[in-house]
């Protein structure tokens, strides 16, 4: 045979499993784009249920005990809607803590760290974000719409408990990513914790592309993008907390389960390292998996939220 032939059978070969490569990737691009903007979410019951049954979780003092106001601010995709827990403990300054849950979950996942912030005196905050719970939306944007929500949450927050209240945001994976960007936003805030956040979307995806189909993320999530900034106009490039980090001098405690294979330990690292204030810190949770360190080691989760906040509170006391 002719080495033209030849030529020619090669390259048609490789441009047809190009192409059949390019109809997979296209196909796993929209699966990766509605696991991540439209997932199933729980609805508050089924969040009750699902933790009292699996994680123990008791709600009596939030059903009877706590008092609390429900509110509604405008969003992005309609309105948020969560509530405020009042602590009625006395303080020579107002202290707000602002909880922000994870990607399929809602505002019930925010109680179990609620409790550390009410034991501590914190009036708390709660909320859904856009899509989950009771808050409108029918998508979710893992932080890029999400920050502008939490900004118009925390001038609500302002408006009720005052300019000088001393505000701490809390956050959990999609919450932790959502508390990191909104540093870009605001400088209102007195401190961050971030629990298993990613430090960059495009490199999240493609690590998690990688690890659930073993395909390369290229061209998978440069597709995907291309399908969400088109349906949704949500450009996974623009939301990059390691950004936000490097732009604002606010002490942030980053909290990552060792264990977590989800969104590696890396990221939070990343950005420990990328952080301004020195009053930062890094806490690496043995033997826990993603979003995991207040179960795997609760006694440690809680002793390092409340010592940051307290260390945070009094440094700014002491420079009043």
């Amino acid at each position: 045979m002719a080495w033209y032939w030849i030529l020619l059978i090669v390259v048609g070969a490789v441009v047809v499993l190009a192409a059949l490569y390019m109809i997979l990737a296209t196909i796993v691009a929209k699966g990766t784009l509605k696991a991540a903007t439209t997932p199933v979410a729980h609805t508050l019951e089924e969040a009750r249920s699902f933790q009292a049954e699996y994680e123990g979780m008791d709600y009596y003092d939030y059903d009877h005990t706590w008092r609390k106001e429900e509110f509604a601010v405008d969003g992005v995709l309609g309105k948020i809607r969560g509530e405020v827990i009042f602590n009625d403990t006395p303080s020579e300054r107002s202290k707000v803590a602002v909880i922000c849950h994870g990607h399929t979950w809602n505002r019930i996942n925010s109680i179990k760290y609620a409790r550390i912030f009410y034991a501590k005196g914190y009036n708390v905050v709660i909320y859904d974000h856009a899509y989950f719970g009771l808050s409108d939306g029918d998508h979710t944007t893992l932080g890029d719409n999400e920050r502008h929500d939490l900004s118009r949450v925390l001038d609500y927050v302002r408006d009720k408990f005052g300019k000088d209240a001393f505000l701490v945001l809390h956050g959990e994976s999609m919450g932790a990513v959502t508390v990191l960007c909104e540093l870009s936003l605001r400088h209102d805030i007195d401190a961050v914790i971030a629990d298993c956040a990613f430090s960059d979307t495009v490199t999240y995806y493609r690590q998690l592309c990688l690890k659930a189909t073993h395909l390369p993320g290229f061209p998978i999530v440069d597709i995907s993008n291309l399908m969400s900034r088109r349906k949704y106009g949500y450009d996974f490039r623009n939301v990059r907390p390691i950004d936000d980090v490097r732009s604002c001098n606010i002490p942030i405690c980053f909290i990552h389960g060792k264990s977590d294979r989800f969104i590696r330990p890396e990221h939070s690292e990343q950005m420990y390292h990328a952080a301004n204030n020195s009053l930062s810190e890094l806490h690496l949770i043995p033997n826990a998996g993603h979003a995991r360190s207040y179960h795997a080691d609760n006694a440690a989760y809680v002793r390092v939220v409340s010592e940051f906040v307290d260390k945070i509170y009094s440094a700014e006391s002491a420079e009043i």
